[in-house]
C-alpha cells in the first residue's frame, strides 16, 4: 500500500535510535518522534476528529509541523497547511472553502491572530491547538498536554492510498487560492521519484529553510524520513539563521528558491560561516537567472540540483541533476537555463492550444501525466476538468524541449508579454538584467500601451550602494537583446512583492497598471 505512514514505519524499523528531528535545543530519535506522532493522531481523535476531517495549520517551521504532517496521515485526517503571508481575504476564503474542524497555530501566529479567533470559529473550527512550549492562550488546547494524555499505540484507522492526505492551497498569484487535493498515493509516489532523482540516505541532514506549508519544501520531506535521515529546522528563512543552522546541525541538504539563494550568497555572514558539511542544494519554485546560478555555485561550492514542478504534481516533474550542472560549467552553459529532464515515472509533453504535440524546439504548454498528479481541485469540478482534460494536467507553463529531452521554461502562459504582435517571455529579459553587476533583483511585466498593446517594463532592485539610471539599464539590455525585447521603461524599487515561498508576485506588480480595464491585452 502506498501510504504515507509507511515512510515513517520504514525509518522506525531500520533506524529507531537515529535522530529524526533537530529543532533549536529539542531533538528526537525516530522512536520518540513516532511515539509523539501516534499520540497526536490519537489526541485528535479524542477531540472528535474523524477520518476525512480537515486540520488547518498556520505555523512557522518546527518539529511539531512535521509531526502534524505524519499524525494526520496516520489518523486518516486531511492536513491543510496555510500560507503565513496571506492576508485576511485569502485566509477567509480558504477556511470557508475547507471548513476545518481543528486549527493549529504556534505562539508567533497566535500573537497576531488572537483578535480573529471568534470569526474563525464561524468557519466550522471546533478546537484551537496551541503548538508551542508556552502555556496556551485562553480557549486553546496545549499541544504538549494533549500528547501527554493520549495513548502511544498506532491508531486503528483503515486508510487507503486513494484517500485524501492533504489540501494544499495554491499561492493565489493568478486569482483565488485553489485547494489542490493530493492523495497518499500522489505523495508517496513523488517521494519515490525524489529518491531516484535527488538521492537521500541515512546520513542526510535536511534543513527545512523554505516554508513547510509549501510543497517546494515537501519534495524532500517524506523521502528524508523514508531513508532515516534527520530533519533540521529554522522557523523561517533568514540568511544568518540558515548559515548558523548549516554549521550547528552539520546540514547536508536543503531546498531553496532562487530569491533565497540570492539573499544567502550576498549575506555578510557567509565568509565566516562553516559550510563544509553542505553537500547539495535543490532549488526550484521559480526560474533562476543563469548568472545568479553561476555565482551561487562558485560561492557555496556544493552540488546543485534543480527541481521543476508544481503543487498539482505533488510537486516534482523534472530535475536538472548535479551532473547536468557540472556539464554546464565545463562549457555547455545552455543547460543552466534548463529545468532538466522529466523524472522516471512521470510523462511530459509540450502541446499547442489544440493539445497536439509541437515539434522539438517549438514553444508550447507543458502537460504532465503520472501517479503524482492531483486528484483535482477541492469543490471545483469545472476547473478540475479543464486542468486534467484528456488525462493530462495542463500546467500553464510555456516551454520548449531540446533534442536531448531537456525542458526550457520560457514563462507562465499568463506572464507572456505581447508587444506589437511579438511574443516576449519575461524570463529572457530578466536573465539579461541579472547579468548587470549592480542589479540585485528584477521583474519584467507588460503594461498597457496605446501603440504596442503592451510595453515591456522592468522593475529593478539595486545592490546596496549601487547607482544606475533608467538609460543605463536600457543600454545594458540593448547590447544583449533584440530591440523589441528591450524594456521601454525602468522603475527602481526598494523591494519586490513576494509570496510565502519567495516567488516574485508579478500579478501584484501588474495590478496597478491594469486595474479597472475590461480587457487585458494578454
Amino acid at each position: 500500500m502506498l501510504l504515507l505512514r509507511e515512510t515513517l514505519s520504514q525509518a522506525l524499523r531500520r533506524y529507531p535510535r537515529a535522530l529524526a528531528t533537530l529543532c533549536g535545543s529539542t531533538q528526537h530519535t525516530y522512536e520518540e518522534f513516532s511515539e509523539r506522532v501516534c499520540r497526536l493522531a490519537n489526541g485528535l481523535a479524542s477531540l472528535g476528529v474523524e477520518k476525512g476531517d480537515r486540520i488547518a495549520v498556520l505555523m512557522l517551521n518546527c518539529h511539531r509541523f512535521l509531526e502534524i504532517y505524519y499524525a494526520t496521515a496516520l489518523g486518516g485526517y486531511v492536513i491543510v497547511p496555510l500560507n503565513v503571508r496571506w492576508g485576511a481575504k485569502e485566509f477567509a476564503y480558504a477556511l470557508q472553502d475547507c471548513n476545518p474542524k481543528v486549527f493549529m497555530l504556534d505562539a508567533v501566529v497566535a500573537q497576531h491572530l488572537s483578535p480573529f479567533i471568534e470569526p474563525i470559529k464561524s468557519f466550522g473550527v471546533q478546537h484551537f491547538l496551541f503548538a508551542s512550549d508556552e502555556p496556551p492562550p485562553t480557549g486553546m488546547i496545549s499541544y504538549e498536554e494533549l500528547l501527554q494524555r493520549s495513548p502511544s499505540a498506532p491508531p486503528s484507522v483503515n486508510v487507503s492510498e486513494d484517500d485524501l492526505a492533504g489540501l494544499f492551497y495554491t499561492s493565489g498569484t493568478t486569482g483565488e487560492p485553489k485547494g489542490v487535493m493530493l492523495t497518499h498515493r500522489n505523495l508517496v509516489m513523488n517521494a519515490y521519484h525524489a529518491q531516484i532523482a535527488i538521492r537521500f540516505d541515512a546520513e542526510s541532514v535536511y534543513l527545512h529553510a523554505a516554508p513547510m506549508f509549501h510543497l517546494a519544501d515537501g519534495a524532500a520531506t517524506y523521502t528524508v524520513t523514508w531513508n532515516g535521515g534527520t530533519h533540521a529546522f529554522v522557523p523561517k528563512f533568514d540568511p544568518a539563521d540558515v548559515l548558523r543552522a548549516i554549521s550547528r546541525y552539520r546540514v547536508t541538504s536543503t531546498v531553496l528558491v532562487p530569491t533565497m539563494i540570492n539573499m544567502l550568497i550576498h549575506s555578510p555572514d557567509i565568509e565566516r560561516s562553516d559550510l563544509s558539511s553542505l553537500q547539495q542544494i535543490l532549488y526550484g519554485a521559480s526560474p533562476i537567472a543563469p548568472e545568479l546560478l553561476k555565482r551561487a555555485m562558485q560561492t557555496l561550492k556544493c552540488r546543485f540540483q534543480q527541481g521543476y514542478g508544481m503543487t498539482e504534481a505533488a510537486p516534482l516533474v523534472s530535475v536538472l541533476t548535479a551532473h547536468d550542472h557540472e556539464r554546464a560549467l565545463r562549457g555547455d552553459e545552455r543547460l543552466l537555463a534548463s529545468a532538466g529532464r522529466p523524472i522516471l515515472g512521470v510523462d511530459v509533453r509540450i502541446v499547442n492550444d489544440d493539445d497536439r504535440d509541437v515539434s522539438r524546439g517549438e514553444v508550447g504548454e507543458i502537460v504532465v501525466r503520472g501517479p503524482n498528479i492531483m486528484k483535482g481541485y477541492w469543490k471545483k469540478p469545472e476547473e478540475t476538468a479543464k486542468a486534467l482534460r484528456g488525462g493530462w494536467y495542463h500546467t500553464k507553463d510555456m516551454a520548449r524541449q531540446d533534442s536531448e529531452g531537456y525542458l526550457y521554461i520560457v514563462d507562465r502562459k499568463d506572464d507572456m508579454i505581447i508587444t506589437g504582435g511579438e511574443n516576449v517571455y519575461s524570463t529572457e529579459v530578466e536573465a539579461v538584467l541579472y547579468q548587470h553587476p549592480d542589479i540585485l533583483e528584477a521583474a519584467v511585466i507588460g503594461v498597457p500601451d496605446e501603440r504596442w498593446g503592451e510595453a515591456i517594463k522592468a522593475l529593478v532592485v539595486l545592490r546596496p550602494g549601487a547607482r544606475l539610471s533608467e538609460a543605463d539599464v536600457i543600454a545594458h539590455c540593448k547590447a544583449l537583446l533584440s530591440s523589441y525585447k528591450v524594456p521601454r521603461s525602468v522603475e527602481f524599487v526598494a523591494e519586490l512583492p513576494k509570496s510565502g515561498t519567495g516567488k516574485i508576485l508579478k500579478s501584484a506588480l501588474r495590478e496597478r497598471y491594469w486595474a479597472n480595464r475590461e480587457r487585458r491585452v494578454h
